[in-house]
């Protein structure tokens, strides 16, 4: 909607007139009668505008957005379950934290998948699981998980799934989200380090 700075400036020039009048003598009693009529403009001003700011809130960009765009991403975009996708490289990822950790693995050189979903045997039947990273380095596989504040309520869930990924050789390591953004290479060189010297003690 366009904006119409005139309706305020004509609801002041309105006051104005009314006011002069009355105090002239030209009109006495006009601006007590015209008083109601003056709020109501007033207050449909502040309403419409109130309805413009709500609106542009709505449809301005999200920073996290903005911000995984300048970082080198391809697009950003909403799931129907309201989950954001990073798209990289023809990649998915979850969130900035994991859009900085897939550039590092890329530097060293590491093979990786991202949101990589695995069926697993669980007690209750096979169930569809999903890994922020399944790597493969130095001869190994392991998962790199990179936990944002959410985690805190699924400790549980996590331990569990990590351990039947561990029943399959696959080794899970998980980061704080604010140290993969915040220092991605150093989470990437001690994950592969790690592998590293798993893959050293194995062959010993």
């Amino acid at each position: 909607m366009t904006q119409r700075p005139w309706l305020a400036l004509a609801t002041a020039l309105a006051a104005v007139v009314i006011a002069a009048l009355d105090l002239l003598n030209v009109a006495p009693g006009a601006g007590g009668r015209a008083l109601p009529l003056l709020i109501a403009a007033g207050v449909l001003v502040c309403a419409r505008r109130a309805a413009r700011l709500a609106r542009a809130l709505e449809t301005a960009p999200d920073p996290r957005a903005l911000a995984a765009v300048a970082e080198g991403a391809d697009a950003v975009v909403t799931e129907p379950d309201g989950r954001r996708q990073i798209r990289w490289h023809g990649l998915v990822l979850r969130s900035n934290s994991e859009l900085k950790i897939a550039k590092e693995l890329e530097r060293r050189g590491a093979l990786f998948l991202t949101s990589a979903r695995i069926r697993l045997k669980t007690e209750s039947g096979l169930q569809t699981r999903e890994a922020d990273f399944l790597v493969f380095y130095a001869g190994r596989w392991a998962i790199l998980e990179v936990d944002g504040p959410h985690h805190v309520h699924s400790q549980a869930a996590d331990a569990w799934r990590d351990a039947r990924f561990r029943e399959h050789g696959i080794a899970v390591v998980r980061y704080p989200s604010a140290e993969c953004y915040q220092n991605p290479r150093g989470v990437v060189d001690a994950f592969l380090s790690g592998l590293e010297v798993s893959a050293r003690e194995t062959d010993a």
